[in-house]
């Protein structure tokens, strides 16, 4: 099958693609610099192809000829939303899917495979969930053959949140946990750690099973942990003793408040609010579907994370 990956060159989206290459598709990847992809090496074997979601004028023709696309877009700087520079969920997740689902209509691609979101809802108050959920309701109606991915926390070699973690948790003897409180009452987070590589392997096997299609299928580890718990597994596999400091999200929203005016502000307000939110998702259709049971947080981590 010849796929388009719109978003192939990140975090979500190279996995994706690899794990298409490996199982035979012919795989082109779509992004602002098709360039890219002859430098990044879990990509060898795809084609860069030019496409810009945010722009439907630039996505003219770049579905001709192929059977499938698959979305796994994020816009610069994800998760922190910059309005000024157009870098937003709403931009990139609801208008860049409807721009792409209207190029998939007119060149006849047989599916079309998203990747959204645990907890996502159209009329959610967190622009992320409602541009997702959007986002959904777009492909649903599109008369396409789709499939919908929905992913907990995902965490892998390249990513933004855990591995911040990693890096404070290597050369600092605390490492500070963004927690929401009630009052005086912590709210643990509770969410389910999904390797990177279990949601590239997650597409693929959606790419080869009729009924995984014109479905929503949710992916997560195989059990819910919070936060702490997360960073507990981390340090426990990386071989380092750290003292965790809960620190509230009311305080860290102010101190990176100021942040925003930078040009690539490594965390926001609105990334903070990101970070804490909830990820619980059902795996009943990923095990009796697709056939897949995800590896545990340990087991994931310990492929890529050396000690000391």
């Amino acid at each position: 099958m010849r796929i388009v990956v719109a978003g192939g060159t990140g975090f979500l989206g190279r996995h994706i693609s690899r794990a298409l290459l490996d199982d035979g598709h012919r795989v082109a990847v779509m992004g602002r610099d098709p360039r890219k992809v002859a430098r990044i090496g879990a990509l060898a074997g795809a084609e860069g192809i030019y496409g810009d979601v945010t722009d439907p004028y630039s996505l003219k023709g770049t579905l001709d000829g192929y059977d499938a696309v698959a979305v796994a877009v994020q816009f610069p700087n994800y998760p922190m939303e910059q309005p000024r520079k157009g870098l937003t969920f709403d931009r990139y997740d609801r208008a860049g899917t409807s721009y792409l689902v209207d190029e998939a209509q007119r060149a006849n691609v047989g599916r079309f495979f998203y990747v959204s979101g645990a907890n996502v809802h159209p009329n959610s108050d967190k622009s992320w969930y409602r541009a997702k959920g959007r986002a959904e309701d777009i492909i649903k109606e599109s008369g396409l053959d789709h499939s919908i991915l929905r992913p907990s926390w995902a965490y892998g070699p390249e990513d933004k949140a855990l591995n911040k973690f990693v890096k404070i948790a290597r050369f600092s003897p605390a490492v500070p946990i963004p927690t929401r409180y009630d009052g005086l009452r912590r709210i643990d987070q509770r969410i389910q750690p999904v390797s990177v590589a279990d949601i590239g392997r997650a597409a693929a096997a959606i790419f080869s099973k009729d009924d995984a299609w014109n479905r929503v299928i949710e992916i997560g580890g195989p059990e819910p942990m919070t936060m702490v718990e997360v960073v507990r597994t981390m340090l426990e596999v990386i071989g380092k003793r750290r003292v965790l400091l809960p620190v509230p999200t009311a305080a860290m929203k102010i101190a990176t408040a100021p942040l925003g005016a930078l040009p690539k502000p490594p965390l926001t307000p609105g990334g903070v609010e990101f970070a804490v939110q909830d990820g619980l998702v059902d795996l009943t259709a990923l095990r009796a579907v697709v056939g897949m049971e995800p590896v545990p947080l340990r087991d994931g981590l310990s492929t890529y994370l050396g000690r000391g």
